[in-house]
């Protein structure tokens, strides 16, 4: 009986152990991307370069505001704290964001790094959804606080001349970090596809306001609204629900956040493509 049950225990210690779980590499992959994207200075100088930016826009427009005021007191009832600070989140925080998914789809490539975290974590695709999981993340974070940075900025600023609507505000510092987060899928997804910070970012600035841009400026109104649907301009009618203060689209609600929500997925999609079938 002993000798029998030798051999089985034998087989039974020799026999390889189980894969871990999809969910328990995903886990290992988004811990090893946060790690990586957090210990990079530049990761934190540009989200410190957001608050500052941010906060200098509502204090600048803050103060041109009251002086406004009190040449025109009339026009305090018709001041919009979401219609500047989506301008702010438009204009200088996007592009914040664009910077740090570039810097986090593209700077493995630079190094050669890039082939160590596949000899880690082989499933590629994995690789992919956990470093625009960690993206993302910190984009709505960025974007949320900054959008309620300017907003409190503007409050503390105007608040004599304007009441804050706070369920409004709340509504607006959602609707941003929820759009930085699309945004980051997308430039995550277009930098792993271009492997190129510099292009990244070239390519990113072209798409959230140098073509929409180019379109508006054409005086065409066929071309006008072509820019609707380019994702910095469809992202801004999410956050600021309509109240731009600039025209940006003929149409309002969930059309603009399938918009930015199809730029993401296609994105996506051409990065997971680009890194299965390439070499590291």
């Amino acid at each position: 009986m002993t000798a029998a049950a030798a051999p089985s225990a034998r087989t039974a210690a020799a026999a390889p152990a189980a894969a871990p779980s999809t969910a328990r590499v995903l886990a290992r992959a988004v811990a090893m991307e946060w790690t990586k994207l957090a210990s990079l200075r530049t990761t934190w100088w540009c989200v410190g370069l957001g608050f500052a930016v941010m906060a200098a826009f509502a204090l600048f427009m803050g103060i041109s505001m009251v002086e406004r005021f009190a040449e025109d007191p009339v026009a305090a009832s018709e001041f919009s704290y979401t219609q500047l600070s989506s301008q702010g989140v438009f204009y200088l925080v996007q592009f914040v964001v664009l910077t740090l998914s570039a810097i986090a789809a593209t700077n493995e490539y630079a190094t050669r790094a890039i082939a160590a975290t596949l000899q880690t974590v082989p499933r590629r695709g994995l690789v992919l959804a956990a470093r625009t999981a960690v993206t993302a993340g910190l984009a709505f974070a960025a974007g949320s606080a900054t959008t309620a940075l300017g907003i409190g900025v503007l409050w503390a600023v105007v608040g004599s001349y304007a009441p804050l609507d706070a369920g409004y505000a709340a509504t607006t510092v959602l609707g941003a970090g929820v759009c930085m987060a699309l945004l980051a899928v997308l430039f995550v997804g277009l930098g792993t596809a271009m492997r190129g910070t510099a292009g990244t970012i070239g390519a990113g600035f072209l798409l959230l306001l140098g073509i929409p841009l180019v379109l508006q400026l054409s005086g065409m109104q066929v071309l006008n609204d072509a820019a609707a649907y380019l994702p910095g301009t469809a992202a801004v009618e999410v956050y600021a629900a309509g109240d731009v203060g600039f025209y940006t689209a003929p149409h309002d609600g969930p059309v603009n956040l399938a918009t930015v929500l199809g730029w993401a997925v296609a994105a996506q999609i051409a990065g997971r493509t680009e890194l299965r079938v390439r070499d590291a």
